[in-house]
């Protein structure tokens, strides 16, 4: 008997701490796994599941049919840096030091990798990284790959994962960048000359070949995807994992990246999580990059730090007609050529101040080389170009601008001296406004013009 009572409290200790270490372990598998799959220059309209009917993305396509399609999200600026450094942190480029390409994110900032590794996550980025190397150590693994062919680094980093933990995996292709030359086992599924070309180009063979061989790259992205979702099937997790499909910024074309337009910040956004999205449907309203990072973090059950900007949608899967917001708000940079822009976007307009008079995003343009470029200048030196065209190529960009939207895109016409929309812009000038007060933007430097450093960033 008195062993007996020396033994049982020994027993009851152990089953305690198997019980403990079952409901830690089941605490773990309840949590959801999190995979970002970010696209390098894919406007939002240059796939299948938003109405492209000329692009091939099989793969993207499934599993917008069988998640959630947004179909209004927008990025915080049109430059590759300040973008994923936006996405990563939940903060504006000018709020979290990468307001330029090819700077640094300050070791100071927090990325996703280090709130979801402290919440107990393991954390790993493969592809184009692009931000620095100041944050590599908030992620348990990071392989910068500077090759196009990131499918490996991808499907390695799932396999070799720690199987005891949740996982968040930043998986970044470099499709459909320039220069567009992979691609070419999907030359099958495309015929050139049936495409419908986006609004604002000139016609021609030029023009319809330099699509093809984007569109050719965003089918081997798409190719990536599924590359992915099978390992996730194969690992028995793909109901357990949500995955986010988005770009960085818009198609490297005229009026697209780099532009505020909405070729330029306007994403797909893909959500593909099986045991949060039972019935697939889409999500009409407005949603920020900087609204990724607390939702992951809300989802993870981790505590979202009071500096991070964007506001969690995470409620929006159990909801889907609830509207969180009214606007978003984006911003434009020195990215080659010194520029600052500012814009907020609602569902019906757009609304942009200038405080750099540089001129129209075609008379100056670092894809001034590319044949779409070229076929716009000798339309425009031939006068065959309509007015909204010719509106690109003005030797000084209007410091206000004012522009309806639609599902086609933006309507160039600018409205801000029209006095039927000046009740609109008052508002939108307003919310633009206060946005840049309460998040510390700042105003244009000219001395700082041609930094890459420059105006309001960190010097590193």
């Amino acid at each position: 008997m008195n062993r007996l009572r020396m033994v049982l409290p020994i027993v009851l200790l152990l089953v305690a701490a198997v019980l403990l270490t079952i409901d830690a372990i089941s605490v773990q598998q309840s949590r959801p796994n999190f995979i970002v799959i970010v696209a390098d220059d894919l406007s939002w309209n240059d796939i299948g599941a938003y109405g492209n009917n000329d692009v091939y993305t099989p793969n993207i396509d499934e599993l917008a049919d069988r998640g959630m399609r947004f179909t209004s999200a927008f990025l915080t600026t049109s430059s590759c840096s300040a973008s994923r450094a936006s996405i990563l942190t939940g903060k504006y480029p000018h709020s979290n030091g990468l307001v330029n390409l090819h700077q640094k994110l300050p070791a100071s900032e927090a990325t996703l990798g280090q709130l979801l590794g402290a919440a107990g996550y393991f954390t790993g980025a493969a592809g184009k990284w692009h931000i620095g190397g100041l944050v590599k150590g908030q992620f348990d693994v990071v392989r910068d790959v500077t090759y196009d062919d990131v499918s490996s680094d991808w499907l390695e980093l799932l396999r070799d994962r720690p199987k005891n933990k949740p996982f968040f995996l930043w998986l970044a292709a470099h499709d459909p960048h320039r220069p567009h030359d992979r691609g070419e086992a999907f030359a099958r599924y495309y015929d050139h000359r049936s495409f419908e070309l986006p609004a604002g180009y000139v016609d021609g063979k030029g023009l319809r070949r330099e699509l093809l061989a984007y569109y050719l790259e965003v089918s081997s992205f798409d190719r990536d995807v599924g590359l992915v979702r099978e390992e996730l099937a194969q690992q028995g997790i793909l109901d357990d994992t949500l995955v986010l499909i988005m770009s960085d910024n818009g198609r490297p074309f005229p009026r697209g990246k780099l532009s505020l337009y909405d070729a330029g910040i306007k994403t797909p956004f893909i959500v593909h999580w099986p045991k949060g999205v039972t019935v697939p449907t889409d999500y009409p309203f407005l949603l920020s990059a900087v609204d990724v990072a607390p939702t992951l973090l809300e989802l993870a059950g981790a505590s979202v730090p009071a500096d991070i900007e964007g506001s969690s949608f995470a409620r929006v899967f159990a909801e889907p007609q609830r509207k969180l917001r009214d606007y978003v708000f984006a911003e434009r940079n020195w990215h080659v050529e010194p520029a600052h822009e500012r814009a907020v976007r609602s569902l019906n307009f757009l609304y942009k101040e200038n405080q750099y008079p540089r001129g129209g995003d075609c008379r100056d343009t670092p894809f001034g080389s590319t044949i779409v470029h070229k076929a716009l200048v000798k339309a425009h030196r031939e006068g065959r170009l309509t007015e909204t065209q010719e509106a690109c190529f003005a030797d000084e960009r209007p410091a206000v601008e004012l522009f309806a939207v639609s599902d086609d895109g933006v309507d160039f016409r600018n409205l801000a001296d029209d006095a039927t929309y000046a009740p609109v812009r008052r508002e939108m000038a307003a919310q633009l406004r206060e946005w840049r007060r309460s998040t510390g933007d700042f105003d244009f430097r000219p001395e700082a013009a041609s930094s890459p450093l420059a105006p309001g960033a960190p010097q590193q």
